[in-house]
Formats: C-alpha cells, sequence, structure tokens
C-alpha cells in the first residue's frame, strides 16, 4: 500500500495528504475569488481542509500521488536490474573470475559518491531537498499517469511553496527507495552468480602494495558491523590478488560483497526513505497557508467572524490611529462593533510625531483588554511607518487579538478605500506573513 494513502485525518480536520495539498493548489489556481463564509472556524490547516471538501470534485491529487507510486515501482525495477547488470559486467568472462574493485566501486563507492554530492547540493541549498536526477525523472513519469489537467496547470498548482516542500520530501524518499533497489538488484545479482556457476574473485593493478594496503583498510572498515561474528565474510586480500591461487583464496569475496550490499547499500537508503516521509509528514503538520492566494481565501472564509451581528457581550479594544488624520469614533464605533464584534474602550495615535502620544500608546498596548485594532487611511500606505507600529503592537500584544482597520476618513465620516488601494494593502500584509494579523476593510453601512 502507498504510504500517502495510509495517512489518517487528524481528529481536528488539521491533518492533509500530499493528495488533499494537490487538489487544494489545483482548486485554488481555478478559484473565481468568492467563498462562502466558514461559519465554524478553527485553524487555517482546519478551514482551508473544509473549503477543499465542500467543493465536492475530484482533482489530479490521487491520479499524481497514485502516478508518482507506479512511477517508483518502475524506476526500482529499471534500478535493480541495473544492479545485477553491474555484478554480472563485472565477470571476466574468460577466467570467470569476478574484478572486486569494479564491482564494488560500480556497486558502492559510486552511488555514495553520488548520494554525498546529493546531501552536499542540500545544504547549501537550504532545508528543502532538491528532487535530483532520479526524482526528476520520478515526476516526470508520473505526470504521463496523471492526465493531461495537471500537466496544463503544474506551474500553477506550484505556485506554493508548501506543496513544493511536501513534494521534494515525497520524491526523496521515493528516491532513496529506487537506490535502495538498485544495491538490492546487486545482491540478488551476485548470489545469483554465486548459486549458478563457479567463478572466483580477484583484483588487479599496477601499483599492488598501495592498492593492497588500501583495500586491506576498506575492508576493515566495511567488514567492522559483521567481522566480530561472521569472520568468513572477511575476505583475504592479499590472497585474492590476481595469481597462481587467486580462484582458491577469493572465497570470502562473495559473503563480505553480499553483506556490504545489504548493510551499506540496502539498510542507509532504507533508513533516508522513512527520515525523507517523516519530514514530509512533519511539513504537511506545519502548513501555515501563508502565501498571498492563501491569505486572499483564509480573509474569504474568515468574513463571517467579522460581518455577523454579535450575540453576546463585544470584546473590549484599544483602538490606535497610524499617522494621519484622525477618524471620525462615533463613525468607527458601530463598524467595530458590527463588523469586529469590538467595543472601542480607548484611543491612541503612533506615527504622529509627538513623544508623548506615542508614550501614551505604547502605555495603553499593555493595558489593552481584549484586542488592539490598528486604523490607517487606505490612501496613505507608507510601509516602514506601517512596520514599526506593526512590531509596537506585536511585541506587547501577547495572546491579543490584533485587527488592521484601512479606510479613508473624509469630512464627517469614514469611506471604503478603492480597489487599487485595497490591492496595495493586501500586497503589503501578504508580503510580511504576519498569520495572527486579521486584514479588515471598512465598509460603510
Amino acid at each position: 500500500m502507498d504510504a500517502e494513502s495510509r495517512d489518517v485525518p487528524a481528529k481536528d480536520g488539521s491533518r492533509w495528504t500530499l493528495a488533499e495539498l494537490i487538489d487544494f493548489e489545483s482548486a485554488l489556481a481555478s478559484w473565481d475569488g468568492k467563498a462562502k463564509p466558514d461559519r465554524d472556524g478553527g485553524s487555517r490547516a482546519v478551514v482551508m481542509r473544509r473549503w477543499l471538501r465542500s467543493r465536492e470534485t475530484e482533482g489530479p491529487g490521487g491520479r499524481w500521488t497514485g502516478g508518482l507510486g507506479a512511477a517508483a515501482m518502475l524506476l526500482a525495477g529499471v534500478a535493480a536490474i541495473a544492479g545485477a547488470g553491474a555484478v554480472w559486467g563485472s565477470l571476466d568472462r574468460e577466467s570467470s573470475g569476478v574484478n572486486v574493485i569494479w564491482m564494488l566501486s560500480a556497486t558502492l563507492v559510486l552511488p555514495w559518491l553520488l548520494l554525498v554530492f546529493g546531501a552536499l547540493a542540500w545544504l547549501f541549498r537550504g532545508c528543502v531537498p532538491g528532487i535530483g536526477l532520479v526524482g526528476g525523472l520520478l515526476e516526470k513519469v508520473s505526470l504521463r499517469f496523471a492526465g493531461e489537467e495537471l500537466r496544463a496547470g503544474l506551474d500553477r498548482i506550484r505556485r506554493s511553496g508548501e506543496l513544493a516542500r511536501v513534494l521534494a520530501w515525497h520524491l526523496a524518499a521515493r528516491t532513496q527507495l529506487v537506490a535502495a533497489a538498485f544495491h538490492a538488484g546487486a545482491f540478488a545479482g551476485l548470489g545469483a552468480m554465486v548459486l549458478f556457476k563457479q567463478v572466483g574473485f580477484f583484483w588487479e593493478t599496477t601499483t599492488e602494495t598501495a592498492m593492497r594496503e588500501f583495500l586491506e583498510q576498506a575492508v576493515a572498515v566495511l567488514s567492522a558491523p559483521w567481522a566480530g561474528f561472521l569472520g568468513r565474510a572477511v575476505p583475504d586480500v592479499a590472497g585474492s590478488q590476481i595469481g597462481s591461487a587467486w580462484m582458491e583464496q577469493g572465497g570470502g569475496w562473495w559473503s563480505f560483497s553480499l553483506m556490504a550490499f545489504v548493510v551499506w547499500g540496502v539498510l542507509p537508503r532504507v533508513l533516508l526513505a522513512a527520515w525523507a516521509g517523516w519530514q514530509k509528514r512533519r511539513s504537511l503538520a506545519r502548513l501555515t497557508f501563508q502565501a498571498p492566494h492563501h491569505r486572499k481565501l483564509w480573509r474569504e472564509l474568515n468574513a463571517v467572524r467579522r460581518g455577523e451581528e454579535p450575540k453576546g457581550p463585544v470584546d473590549g479594544a484599544l483602538v490606535i490611529t497610524v499617522g494621519g488624520a484622525e477618524p471620525d469614533h462615533e463613525a468607527l464605533r458601530p463598524f467595530l462593533l458590527r463588523r469586529l464584534r469590538m467595543n472601542p474602550t480607548a484611543w491612541e495615535s503612533l506615527g504622529v510625531l509627538d513623544e508623548a502620544r506615542e508614550d501614551a500608546a505604547r502605555e495603553a498596548l499593555a493595558k489593552a483588554p481584549a484586542g488592539i485594532v490598528l486604523f490607517a487611511e487606505g490612501w496613505s500606505l507608507a510601509p516602514r511607518q506601517m512596520e514599526r507600529a506593526l512590531a509596537e503592537v506585536a511585541a506587547r500584544a501577547g495572546e491579543r487579538r490584533r485587527v488592521l482597520l484601512v479606510g479613508d476618513p473624509v469630512e464627517g465620516g469614514i469611506e471604503a478605500v478603492t480597489d487599487d488601494e485595497r490591492a496595495q494593502w493586501e500586497r503589503f500584509v501578504d508580503e510580511r506573513g504576519a498569520e495572527e494579523l486579521e486584514l479588515v476593510f471598512f465598509e460603510p453601512s
């Protein structure tokens, strides 16, 4: 069974699977910008998952993850054949001898070098693995199973950095299993050779002394995990140098090689695959949905909590204006009560070049009873000024609710912002990624 199909959603509905995340990004890529407000509440992961399920349409996620599984099995079969071929390719047909230097270089040394280079590239790139050659091949083959819809919209679906991260870990796990299949194929190929042919094992070089010393050290290191209880699997390096008695003296190489394929080939790859799978599940559990298109959907889904009439006592709040003209308190109060369920109990200002008023605002921040509303003029977005104000609030707000309310004060009231102003403020907030900050635009009654 594919690991993806074994992912069981958490009881609170927050645990995602890779297939669901692909479906979500695919659905969001074609979203019309309108969504029915979510009345049940919850974390972003929970609310976004409910929105996905409410669409009741089958997305490409299941087909793609299934395609990835099929592609991994196909490439694992090819890798196993290649591993067996690497062993048989080191057999000298005339002497019926296996050159152990060539065999171990092809089946252990080269794969480990590729693994080390890949690990170094990952360390320099950051915390998300690159998909590599095998991962890229897996992706390309799997897309043939996924259908034209996914292939056409793949670039749009990849807009989410979180999906790219989860997919990269998924491909990394599959890549390691393909590599494990290569070593398993080498094990099977050598086992078949020993069972069905009479073969010897030898090594030869023009630098006899240096090569013998190197091989003896390499054998001592590689055989360390089993040398204490399986002495037969430690070969006689000196005796297996090609010569008159190499056929008789080289018997320890086949058992050594079989053990090396398991201990230094299959086992590390399986452990790396398990680690990559754990990283994938960890990434799925930590989804934040903070990309701009995620935040836009979140605002639509969260609108109900700003639009319903309050059914009980409203929360007291501190309102802080950021620079500019002071809004009409009486014009703003009904909106705060009705839309935000927040009762303004204090009014202060930041960014007004008045140290006394700034100090009063900072002191009030520490005493705000239930929430903080930052009011800003829509037409006068000053990023540095807003960043300083948001930092002041974030440093003192703790767990209290934080709202950034944007409107355009006019004589005798407040007007809604223009579409251009709305887009500028949404972009500003999205780029900061302040998850706990609610962005709200003033709407006249």
